[in-house]
């Protein structure tokens, strides 16, 4: 007789590996765009296509401020926590065209609420909620979730931010009551982006490429290797 499958845990609980504290990520560029495309933010877009795409985010000061790449590791870009959080977030706004500038505009605010949204998945804004129901049965709500505020008419964006975040109840009254004509993207559960980019940051190979001051002609040196970065 075969044993029962275990049940695969609810998405409203927290991945029991993840550290309690919000670790030091620090990935270079080739491993950062793996991470993001483990997430699902490459879609069918070709590898080389994506690579592209993030080299250009880049140009517009997307996750990188300027002169920040230069001042680390000889040029190569070293991306954080909150780089890839940015960067995620720009991949999952691009069909709107709208993130990069507004972005930059709310950075600091943004990358603080990326915080939170770690820190407060589970208590605090976070706490899980249980919502009863006699004919649907229970749904349990936990994390953060980031609300932009963005607002489209006649197909342009009229406004953006300042961006908040939310507790499961305070999302819950957005989707209910709020004017959603206007509202092309509603509010996001951050925390659940945070716990996914966290979770797949270790598992990156390691892949290397000199400054691009130093290099001529040279291709990218990939290993197999895994583990946490310190």
């Amino acid at each position: 007789m075969t044993s029962p499958r275990k049940a695969a845990p609810r998405k409203s609980e927290a991945p029991v590996n993840l550290p309690q504290g919000l670790p030091n990520i620090h990935l270079h560029h080739g491993e950062a765009v793996w991470v993001i495309e483990q997430l699902g933010y490459r879609g069918n877009a070709g590898k080389k296509t994506f690579n592209e795409y993030v080299r250009a985010l880049r140009k517009l000061g997307i996750p990188f401020g300027p002169g920040q790449i230069a001042l680390v590791h000889r040029g190569l870009a070293n991306y954080s926590y909150c780089h890839l959080m940015e960067l995620a977030l720009a991949c999952r706004l691009r069909a709107y065209h709208a993130f990069p500038d507004s972005a930059l505009r709310h950075r600091t605010r943004l990358r603080r609420l990326f915080r939170q949204a770690y820190e407060q998945r589970l208590s605090g804004l976070g706490a899980p909620i249980k919502i009863k129901s006699d004919r649907y049965g229970s749904v349990y709500l936990r994390g953060v979730f980031l609300d932009l505020r963005i607002n489209f008419s006649g197909g342009r964006l009229i406004s953006f931010g300042p961006p908040t975040l939310l507790s499961p109840p305070q999302a819950m009254a957005v989707y209910a009551y709020s004017d959603l004509t206007a509202r092309v993207l509603l509010p996001i559960n951050i925390t659940f982006l945070s716990e996914e980019l966290v979770n797949k940051s270790p598992l990156a190979p390691v892949i290397r490429r000199r400054p691009i001051s130093t290099r001529r002609g040279s291709t990218p040196k990939l290993s197999g290797r895994r583990g946490r970065r310190p």
